[in-house]
């Protein structure tokens, strides 16, 4: 699962890595980033639900493993693209493929990790997720250098495509779930799943999971603004070789690896999640608009401690919000079944999809940022552009101040 999530992460950020080799091939500028960027984020927000609920028809592992083809393959296409055009429709589709193994792979790492370690693994899924993007940043800059952007495209979606079958042969059949029986319910035909719409309604329409979007939403501009757009904004507006321009970009995901299974455990252990949320996320906001001070190529060290401080930050968000919308989710559950409002299978088989609602919401909210900021960038100049990418960032961390967080107790026998 860790392996596939690596991969997965190199698919992601390897296009924004060897943009500037795109570029020059097409004749195309940051707008087309922009562009591409857009479509990976429409598909892998706008997936999320029917992944979570694919997931409580079929299963996470099943899911995962058509997730995680279904990208990869998208992924070696691009290789084949003729056109910027079709690169855009097959970057839409990868985004598609990630969807569906997204929340799948967080229900299953935590399933494995056990209770009351749901923050570490989760944790340990982003450290997975930074060492491929450390990997698809720095390594696909030198492997494009070397032989080709198309060839390292083939490459990684290869790659991709022989994780998928690491998944079918290692991950096991049987999905220990808190609920067993609830489980083997559900593998029988799709009749246990369309008795549970009502469920589904109520929690896409849960307040408190919406809440934790929002504030995902926040994280996703901050961490997908910088790992988006750094490469290329050193590479093209500060004159920056493309290794070095690597290996800054490469710092925030790092940082990113070193702090993730920190706040895992600092949740694991914390009552005060709120306020660990908020300040995670000032201080992110605060690396972006902190890329705006850098103007000269002497600059950069300025650029990696922001990067540094994003990626750090950035990561503690992650966690923290998934885990809390996973285990807040969990709670209403249990207190529905206690008072006989809802069916038992909300505590168990929607956490797939409790966890893909909130990720949804924060990619696809995140899709018009590519967008706005190579607008403001042509316009306006790329320090404009951080500091408008740092107050979003931060106007969409706001709300959580106001979620409602829960732990559930180790002992909770379900």
């Amino acid at each position: 699962m860790l392996l596939a999530r690596i991969i997965y992460a190199i698919n992601w950020f390897n296009i924004a890595s060897i943009f500037s080799h795109i570029a020059s091939d097409f004749k195309q500028d940051v707008t087309s980033l922009g562009l591409l960027t857009t479509g990976f984020l429409i598909g892998i927000g706008l997936f999320q639900v029917p992944g979570g609920i694919l997931a409580a028809a079929q299963g996470s592992r099943k899911t995962a493993i058509y997730g995680i083809t279904i990208s990869s393959t998208a992924s070696l296409l691009c290789g084949l693209s003729s056109q910027l055009q079709q690169m855009e429709v097959l970057r839409f589709i990868v985004g598609l493929g990630m969807a569906l193994f997204f929340g799948s792979s967080v229900t299953l790492i935590t399933r494995y990790f056990g209770r009351g370690s749901e923050g570490l693994a989760i944790a340990t899924l982003n450290s997975a997720h930074s060492i491929g993007g450390i990997i698809g940043i720095f390594g696909w800059i030198i492997l494009a250098e070397v032989v080709g952007w198309r060839q390292s495209l083939l490459l990684s979606g290869s790659i991709g495509l022989i994780s998928s079958i690491f998944l079918i042969a290692c991950l096991p059949k049987k999905q220990y779930n808190e609920n067993k029986d609830q489980e083997d319910q559900q593998q029988t035909k799709g009749k246990r799943f369309r008795t549970d719409i009502p469920n589904i309604r109520k929690l896409l329409f849960d307040k408190s999971l919406f809440a934790f979007g929002l504030v995902l939403l926040g994280a996703q501009i901050a961490w997908g603004l910088s790992l988006t757009f750094i490469v290329f904004y050193l590479e093209d507006y500060l004159k920056v070789n493309s290794s070095t321009a690597g290996l800054i970009a490469g710092l925030g995901l790092i940082s990113g690896v070193v702090s993730a299974p920190i706040f895992g455990k600092i949740y694991d252990n914390t009552k005060n999640v709120k306020k660990l949320l908020f300040v995670c996320g000032l201080a992110m906001s605060v690396g972006v608009a902190g890329i705006a001070i850098a103007t000269t190529p002497s600059d950069i060290y300025i650029i990696g401690l922001s990067n540094v401080l994003i990626g750090a930050c950035s990561a503690g968000v992650f966690t923290i919000a998934y885990t809390s919308a996973k285990e807040s989710y969990k709670k209403t559950g249990m207190a529905m079944r206690n008072e006989e409002k809802i069916d038992i299978s909300i505590t168990g088989s929607y956490d797939t999809l409790a966890i893909s609602w909130v990720n949804g919401l924060s990619l696809f909210g995140a899709f018009w940022v590519p967008i706005v900021f190579t607008f403001v960038v042509q316009h306006r100049g790329y320090a404009i552009a951080w500091i408008l990418g740092g107050i979003f960032s931060f106007l969409f961390i706001l709300p959580s101040l106001g979620v409602t967080t829960y732990k559930i107790k180790n002992d909770y026998q379900g």
